[in-house]
């Protein structure tokens, strides 16, 4: 079934929020603000098959059962499996996902009993299907780059069990709320499964597939949509943190007109849970830039936003650092720079771990004028107890001398996230350039144990809504 093929679905879709009536599998929540679709339907939601490498690399296997294993010196043995989910055209457009679970179910495999195989979950880049699809091939003779399926970053790792009827459970929400955001080049969600363990005959797993008579045993997607709660929870008890750093340039965009809604509505597609501004503008105690944005983004999202502004040299009013969050703040603090630059700072708790989280606009100069301030910043931030983020436009490249002298005590998080394979940017853009270089960063401290970085991702926001692209780094907290 083609992507671009949709006619029937779409006869199925009655409302936004009443999600196909006509189909047994999507059903609403009972929850006033929730909603659980899933997804599980062959054809029509999902789409299926293994691929297989050796004398088997041109084979297509659709409609068998699917199967894993892990074999290097044999490649005749060596399958993954490939799935692509409907999310499309069965998920309303704009929704905000909670959770976003795939679960497949052990047909039978080897080994001694009760002994489990890490299978490994990669996002497929570019379209595939599943009569077509070989070890070499994605479509209609349309070969992979690579042998074996074009992979993004790995999004879930899962144990596969060898007894029959075990279910296997990737946490795959990240990934489905990127693919609907329009992060990639479709809005179906693709994902390739393979053996994470060495090479063995035991690593071998079959899965029932997509075509599997009994539903309960297909793979299935369930997607939980909303949270049915309008305010955010006092601690956070979420343990996946997003940091946005965003110099807004005033708002203004390429066509030189300051319209603060373009910024309220990317960050209200992306998602974050802090974000750091520069160049945020406040111009009176009862017109400022944070204020617009807080209002736009509760508007838009149903949470209230806080925050902490300061102003570059310490006025009441002018250009300025912000620190803004939709979770509960329980401290607050800023401090001056020389030659006038400024540092915001809050504090919230996540998973029960509190987090200082820091925003700071350096020189525009790279030269000691430069250092001075991020020695500064870093003496400064280091008076408070880990957990500490500390982003924002810091006007050096990963080239200059200030960019080690902050990494002797601090991870860069893109940097991280790419040494994972887990950094995303748009097109022509590979080394997450926030300018003409990637001058703005998200730090967390090396004493910063709690904070693992799992993804961090570069949007094009250049020219069409600032002078800055927007980056941001999720972080699973411990």
């Amino acid at each position: 079934m083609l992507e671009s093929v949709r006619a029937f679905s779409r006869r199925c879709l009655v409302s936004a929020f009443s999600v196909l009536a006509c189909s047994a599998s999507v059903f609403l929540g009972t929850a006033a603000a929730q909603s659980t679709i899933v997804l599980n339907q062959a054809g029509s939601q999902v789409t299926d098959t293994t691929i297989r490498s050796g004398a088997y690399s041109n084979t297509n296997l659709d409609k068998y059962s699917l199967v894993t294993r892990r074999s290097t010196s044999e490649p005749d043995w060596d399958r993954r499996v490939l799935l692509k989910f409907n999310t499309e055209t069965y998920v309303p457009a704009g929704a905000q996902i909670t959770s976003a679970k795939l679960t497949l179910t052990v047909k039978s495999g080897l080994g001694s009993a009760g002994q489990s195989r890490t299978l490994k979950a990669y996002r497929v880049i570019g379209p595939f299907q599943e009569s077509e699809a070989t070890w070499m091939t994605r479509m209609d003779s349309t070969r992979w780059s690579t042998p074996g399926g074009d992979l993004g970053g790995e999004v879930a790792v899962a144990n596969a069990s060898n007894v029959t009827g075990a279910k296997v459970t990737f946490d795959v929400t990240d990934l489905v709320q990127q693919t609907l955001d329009g992060d990639f080049d479709s809005k179906y969600t693709r994902i390739l499964l393979m053996d994470g363990g060495a090479e063995a005959k035991e690593s071998y797993r079959q899965y029932y597939a997509s075509e599997e008579p009994t539903a309960s045993s297909r793979p299935t997607l369930t997607i939980v949509i909303g949270s049915g709660d309008s305010t955010p929870s006092s601690p956070s008890t979420s343990s996946t943190l997003k940091v946005m750093q965003w110099n807004i340039h005033q708002g203004y965009g390429a066509d030189g007109k300051p319209n603060i809604s373009r910024v309220v509505d990317l960050i209200a597609s992306k998602r974050p849970d802090i974000i750091s501004f520069n160049e945020i503008m406040r111009y009176s105690a009862s017109s400022s830039q944070p204020q617009m944005i807080a209002d736009g983004l509760k508007a838009k999202t149903g949470k209230t936003w806080t925050y902490k502004w300061v102003q570059k040299s310490g006025a009441a009013t002018g250009e300025g650092e912000c620190v803004m969050t939709h979770l509960d703040i329980d401290a607050t603090d800023d401090y001056l720079l020389t030659a006038s630059r400024s540092v915001a700072m809050i504090r919230v708790n996540v998973n029960g771990r509190n987090i200082s989280a820091f925003s700071t606009h350096l020189d525009p100069t790279v030269g000691s004028t430069q250092m001075t301030q991020l020695k500064q910043v870093v003496a400064w931030t280091d008076n408070y107890a880990e957990q500490r983020i500390v982003a924002g436009d810091f006007n050096f490249w990963n080239t200059t001398s200030q960019y080690p002298e902050m990494a002797k005590s601090h991870y860069d998080g893109w940097a991280v996230a790419k040494s994972k394979g887990t950094a995303v940017s748009y097109s022509g853009n590979p080394d997450g350039n926030t300018k003409n270089t990637r001058i703005d960063y998200v730090w967390y401290s090396k004493g910063a144990t709690a904070l693992v970085v799992t993804r961090a991702e570069v949007y094009y926001t250049k020219t069409t809504i600032s002078d800055h692209n927007a980056v941001m780094v999720t972080f699973q907290v411990k």
